[in-house]
């Protein structure tokens, strides 16, 4: 009698756990682009990351076609959650920036675009405390994928 209570518990149990690794399976990832322009004389780059810290980055010049195929990387987990968790606050808070000029040959834009919200240009100084905090999230990201901001063109 022992045994079959034990065996009807057991599969119980592994009908829950499975049920809860479906669900989990199952949740959509969170993501994220961002998206540096380049300039005349140095490469933008796009960056793919997300909410589980799969990224990738690709190359292209300014206006033009992807250099190669896309490098993936992973972001730490809490640089991740971090990022994400700033940009909910940057897109509810409407973070801005300052407006800035730029040299028409050399300036770059830098984007971030999640859940159909683009954020303002993050080279441009931030207003506050969110732009500040986007703006080191994406940093931390370019260095966790070894992505160069200022790659020249080949």
């Amino acid at each position: 009698m022992g045994s079959g209570r034990f065996d009807v518990i057991s599969r119980a149990t592994i009908a829950g756990v499975l049920a809860i690794a479906t669900f989990v399976a199952a949740s959509p990832l969170d993501s994220a682009t961002i998206v540096d322009s380049g300039s005349t004389n140095a490469n933008g780059y796009t960056i793919h990351i997300t909410s589980d810290g799969n990224a990738s980055v690709t190359y292209q010049p300014r206006g033009g076609s992807p250099i190669g195929a896309p490098k993936r990387f992973t972001v730490p987990a809490a640089t991740t959650a971090r990022f994400f968790a700033d940009l909910a606050a940057a897109h509810k808070g409407n973070m801005a920036t300052v407006a800035c000029m730029k040299p028409v040959s050399f300036g770059t834009t830098l984007n971030v675009t999640w859940q159909g919200w683009t954020s303002p240009d993050l080279t441009c100084p931030p207003k506050d405390a969110l732009g500040e905090a986007l703006v080191s999230d994406v940093a931390a990201i370019r260095n966790a994928g070894g992505v160069d901001p200022l790659r020249p063109h080949p």
